[in-house]
């Protein structure tokens, strides 16, 4: 086929053949799939001899066949329902064995053997591109008969042409079989969208409705017909009354939802046959069209409650629901399995925990006193450390007071004195104790003690650094000191708290200098 490469033939099937065409043609690619298969499992349907095969290939997986239908589209195409409700019933089945021949060779084998065996002209068409034996089929058919057959066989053509003799299939044939797909997709009034084509002739569907109207009055449903005043049009009404209760059908009953019937449709299909405007001719279809209508909508919803509900669907349904129920089962046992072993599990870690629990409360609690025990001794040590400072301080003043005539000489000296255009700098010291000293000697620069980031260029140009060395830490002393050492600054110690003796200590470092 000339839309396939070569490199493609091997791989081919239905699926992707339509793809490569329906993107030639920039339609759905479903289209050719399912108007080859819905027709194929139509024919097969048709085919009571083959009807059996199909049967045993069937019900040798019903549930996967089953699922297989579930799940596709073309199980709703327009000519899967063409048939009698037995016809549709096995279409179905049908469909479900092509879809899964597209994927499993095994059962694609079987199925082109079986379309060999009941379709021997068609083989024999394809393999030898050969179409008389075809032709002189078709001459011994009717028109009808014949159009119909066609359609089946050019779809069994074509699945043949794919999986045969995709290298070797007569072009012209198979293209002009594209053609008829395309025509019944797009042209065939079966495929066409009712409510485009009322819009379509509304006028003239309204132009008849007033005819009617006009001539006859209301005729809108079957007991307008029954109790119409013009005697040929209540005895068409009488004839579909009899006709129906011939066959023990009762017509109040089977038309009781239909008390108003919407002739619009009947009217279209009308006009689109015959322009003929002869009321007679019209008011006859009309009626039919009234009658017919309600039946056609009851077989067809008769139709899909028989195949939504007939037993094989009943039946794979609910073996699904066993199987799903099967499943659920096996994971409440494996549930309630895994359920008394976390149980168990559970008791068990329950137990060391409280082993563990109880074990470290022992532990903690002698911890805890241990460090009660601590804790009283490291008190009473402070306890006896600030008594001695005290007594330390206490001791301090007392010498201070007796050397107090010797050092008037001293306390006589200002510190202002010495710092006047001066740069110095302490570092250490408590904050209240730096606050104070700040206050009554602004000039004097102080430095927290525990700050070693603090910047070193701050002591850039100093004329003396004190250490407090009772409160700074060790990096900061240090980091200052590397300083004083590099510069070769000056500096002095400050071990006194009383701000008045401070200043005589500074004033005897700088003395010293």
């Amino acid at each position: 086929m000339e839309y396939i490469k070569e490199n493609l033939i091997d791989r081919i099937n239905i699926t992707s053949f339509s793809e490569i065409i329906c993107e030639k043609w920039s339609i759905d690619s479903d289209i050719i799939t399912n108007y080859i298969f819905a027709n194929i499992s139509l024919c097969i349907a048709k085919n009571r001899n083959m009807k059996k095969e199909i049967d045993k290939i069937y019900m040798h997986d019903q549930l996967k066949y089953y699922n297989a239908i579930t799940n596709s589209k073309c199980i709703e195409h327009v000519i899967i329902k063409q048939g009698t409700l037995e016809h549709e019933l096995y279409a179905r089945r049908v469909l479900a064995i092509l879809l899964e021949a597209e994927y499993d060779n095994s059962l694609r084998s079987k199925l082109i053997k079986l379309l060999r065996k009941y379709y021997p002209i068609i083989y024999t068409t394809v393999k030898k591109r050969n179409k008389e034996k075809l032709k002189n089929k078709y001459m011994k058919m009717d028109i009808v008969t014949r159009n119909l057959e066609a359609k089946f066989d050019a779809a069994i053509y074509l699945y043949f042409a794919v999986y045969i003799s995709a290298e070797a299939v007569d072009h012209g044939f198979v293209m002009s079989i594209l053609n008829d797909i395309e025509d019944f997709e797009f042209e065939s009034l079966m495929n066409q969208n009712i409510e485009n084509e009322l819009e379509k002739y509304k006028t003239e569907i309204q132009e008849i409705k007033v005819l009617i109207k006009r001539e006859y009055g209301k005729i809108f449903s079957y007991k307008d017909i029954i109790r119409h005043n013009n005697e040929n049009i209540s005895n068409f009404g009488y004839f579909f009354e009899d006709l129906l209760a011939t066959n023990k059908i009762n017509i109040n009953h089977i038309f009781s939802e239909y008390e108003f019937a919407n002739i619009d449709k009947t009217i279209l299909s009308y006009i689109r046959v015959t322009k003929n405007r002869n009321m007679d001719l019209i008011v006859s279809s009309i009626i039919s069209g009234i009658f017919i209508q309600p039946l056609i909508n009851e077989y067809k919803n008769a139709k899909k409650i028989c195949v939504e509900n007939n037993n094989e669907v009943i039946q794979c349904e609910l073996n699904l629901v066993e199987d799903k129920l099967n499943y659920v089962l096996n994971e409440n046992n494996n549930l309630k399995t895994k359920i008394e072993e976390l149980n168990k599990e559970k008791l068990l870690y329950e137990k060391n925990l409280n082993q563990q629990l109880h074990s470290l409360n022992n532990i903690h609690k002698q911890e805890i006193e241990r460090l009660g025990n601590n804790l009283k001794e490291l008190e009473n040590k402070l306890n006896q450390e600030k008594s001695l400072r005290l007594e330390i301080e206490s001791l301090r003043e007392y010498e201070l007071n007796l050397n107090g005539d010797c050092d008037n000489g001293y306390l006589d000296k200002n510190l202002y004195d010495y710092i006047q255009n001066k740069k110095i700098i302490i570092i250490g010291g408590d904050k209240e104790w730096r606050r104070k000293f700040r206050i009554k000697y602004p000039e004097i620069r102080t430095l927290n003690g525990f700050n070693e980031n603090f910047d070193i260029s701050t002591l850039n140009n100093s004329d003396y650094i004190f250490f407090y060395t009772k409160y700074m830490n060790h990096s900061t002393f240090y980091k200052a000191m590397n300083y004083i050492k590099f510069n070769e600054c000056k500096f002095g110690y400050i071990g006194k708290t009383n701000i008045n003796l401070v200043e005589q200590e500074i004033i005897d470092n700088i003395s010293k200098y």
